[in-house]
C-alpha cells in the first residue's frame, strides 16, 4: 500500500476526530464502574464479599489506562503533523501501536472474567441472601444490607415475602427455640419494614400479615400492603443487565481500537520511510513486514554445467595442450636466436 501526504494527513486527522468519542465511552465506564460499585457492588459485598468490588474495579482501572493511552496517542498524531527535525514521533507512533495492542488484550480479558465471575456470583446470590436473612437480627451488616437490598430492589425475602414466616428476623436467636430454626418451621406471620410497598395508599401491615384486620379494614387476601416478588431474581437480573452494558460497551471500544491499531500500523511505516510534512513523497506503508518489502528480488544465475568426460578423452586433452605448449617455447626461442644473429654485423 503507497500513501500520499494527502492521504496520510486525512487519515491522521479522521483519527484525531474519532479518539475523543472513545475517550469519551471510556469515561463514562469509569462513572458508571463508580456508581455500580458503590451501589449494587455495595449490597453484593454484603451477600457475597468480595464480588461485588472485583469487576467495577477492573474496568474502572483498565478504562483509566485506556484513556491515558489514547491521549498520549493524540499527542503522537498531533506532533506527526510537524515537522519531523523538530519532532520525530517514529518510536512514539510504535509505542502507541503496541499500547493499543495490549489494552485489547485487557478489555478481552475483562469480558470473559466479567462473564465467569457473573456465573460465580449467581451461584453465590442465593446462598448469601438466605445467611443474610438468618444473621438479620444479630449482625448489623447483614440487617443493613437485606434493608437495602428489599428498599432498593422492591422485593420482599429470597424468592417470596413468606420466608420470613419461618425466620426469627425480629428477635435474637437466644431467645428463639433452635429446633425452629433447624427444622424450618412456622415461626411467625411477620416481614421486616423495609418489605412495606410504596406503591399502596394503605398503612403498611408488616405484623400479622396473614390476619384480617378490622382497624383498617385490611384483607390479605384481596390486597396486601408489602412487597411479593423475591429479591433473588431482581438481583441477577439487575447485574446481568448491567454485565451486558458493560460488555457493549467495551465491544465497541474494543472494535474502534482495531481500527485504530491498522491505521495507525499504516502511519508509522509510511512516516519511517520518509514521508512528512517536509518530504511529501509518495512512501509505501504496510501492516506486517514481509520479505518483499526489505528484500530485492534475485535474479536467476546461469550455472555452468561441466560434463563429464571420459579419461582417454581427457589424457588426449592433456597431450595436445602439452605438445603445443612446448611448440611456442621452441618457436621462440628460434626467434630470438635469429634476432641475435641479425644484430651482430650491426653491432661489429
Amino acid at each position: 500500500m503507497y500513501l500520499t501526504w494527502s492521504s496520510f494527513n486525512n487519515l491522521r486527522l479522521f483519527l484525531m476526530a474519532c479518539m475523543p468519542i472513545v475517550i469519551f465511552y471510556l469515561i463514562w465506564l469509569v462513572n458508571t464502574s463508580e456508581s455500580i460499585r458503590s451501589e449494587e457492588g455495595t449490597l453484593l459485598d454484603l451477600i457475597c464479599w468480595p464480588d461485588g468490588n472485583a469487576i467495577p474495579v477492573i474496568i474502572g482501572c483498565g478504562s483509566i489506562m485506556a484513556v491515558v493511552i489514547e491521549l498520549y496517542g493524540l499527542y503522537q498524531l498531533f506532533k506527526a503533523g510537524l515537522s519531523k527535525k523538530e519532532y520525530n514521533v517514529v518510536n512514539g507512533l510504535f509505542y502507541y501501536v503496541w499500547a493499543l495492542i495490549i489494552m485489547v488484550i485487557l478489555f478481552l480479558a475483562i469480558i470473559f472474567y466479567s462473564g465467569l465471575q457473573s456465573t460465580i456470583i449467581r451461584a453465590k446470590i442465593k446462598g448469601g441472601i438466605t445467611k443474610a436473612m438468618f444473621r438479620y437480627s444479630s449482625h448489623l451488616p447483614s440487617k443493613v444490607a437485606i434493608d437495602r437490598l428489599q428498599t432498593r430492589f422492591h422485593c420482599c425475602g429470597r424468592v417470596n415475602y413468606q420466608e420470613w414466616f419461618y425466620i426469627p428476623w425480629f428477635m435474637n436467636e437466644e431467645n428463639t427455640e433452635r429446633n425452629k430454626i433447624i427444622n424450618h418451621k412456622f415461626i411467625a406471620d411477620n416481614v421486616p419494614y423495609s418489605c412495606c410497598s410504596t406503591d399502596e395508599l394503605y398503612p403498611c401491615i408488616h405484623h400479622g400479615v396473614m390476619q384480617e384486620g378490622t382497624i383498617y379494614k385490611y384483607n390479605p387476601k384481596k390486597q396486601l400492603t408489602i412487597w411479593q416478588a423475591g429479591c433473588e431474581e431482581k438481583l441477577i437480573s439487575e447485574m446481568m443487565s448491567v454485565s451486558w452494558r458493560f460488555n457493549a460497551v467495551m465491544s465497541l471500544i474494543i472494535m474502534a481500537m482495531i481500527l485504530q491499531v491498522i491505521a495507525v500500523r499504516y502511519l508509522h511505516t509510511a512516516y519511517r520511510n520518509g514521508l512528512h510534512v517536509g518530504n511529501k513523497i509518495t512512501c509505501q506503508a504496510y501492516l506486517l513486514r514481509s520479505t518483499t518489502d526489505t528484500e530485492l528480488p534475485k535474479l536467476p544465475v546461469k550455472r555452468k554445467l561441466f560434463r563429464k568426460r571420459k579419461p582417454r578423452q581427457a589424457r588426449t586433452l592433456q597431450w595436445i595442450t602439452s605438445y603445443s605448449t612446448t611448440r611456442k617455447l621452441i618457436q621462440s626461442s628460434k626467434s630470438e636466436n635469429s634476432s641475435d644473429e641479425m644484430l651482430k654485423p650491426i653491432c661489429e
